[in-house]
């Protein structure tokens, strides 16, 4: 599938599951990911699943719809990227405490054992009790405008940080 049709594809679903206030925060970050040349990779197996966003072929995160919703997925834990430990430098105080809010916590990966949660973490200097989901820690469903800002930058920082990775693995 070619980049026009794969857009076009991602676009058409859209535009047939969610409604018109939905439809547009979901254009303005999909538009945004196109601008800031970040791919999109289809993930999963269902016809409308998720899409990997990506940069240099590294996944920074994830979109996905259900039924009439979408969603963020930012950040794996698991121990190959250690996103959390790389992102804390470019964070604000006001997005560090957007982050620790949004922290998933009920997956229901999680819930069923399928994503092998992370016990007691530490995020950001601040613990988590209980389980966080390994796949996708952070969640933002059908954000609103503000929200929607939150997430572009929290892609920006995960840009960084992948181009951090590849600049020192060339070194």
């Amino acid at each position: 599938m070619d980049k026009k049709t794969s857009t076009q594809c991602i676009e058409e679903i859209a535009a047939n599951l969610l409604d018109e206030d939905k439809l547009k925060t979901f254009l303005d970050f999909y538009y945004f990911l196109n601008i800031n040349k970040l791919g999109k990779g289809k993930t999963g197996k269902k016809e409308n699943g998720s899409w990997a966003i990506k940069y240099r072929n590294k996944k920074i995160g994830h979109f996905r719809f259900h039924e009439n919703s979408w969603s963020i997925d930012y950040f794996d834990l698991f121990q190959r990227i250690k996103w959390f430990e790389k992102c804390e430098k470019y964070l604000t105080t006001e997005l560090k405490d957007f982050i620790l809010a949004n922290i998933n916590t009920t997956a229901n990966c999680c819930i069923k054992g399928m994503c092998h949660s992370i016990e007691n973490q530490v995020i950001l200097g601040e613990m988590f009790n209980g389980r966080v989901c390994a796949c996708c820690p952070i969640i933002l469903a059908n954000p609103d405008e503000k929200t929607l800002e939150y997430a572009k930058v929290l892609v920006l920082v995960g840009k960084n940080i992948v181009a951090e990775i590849m600049e020192s693995s060339i070194k």
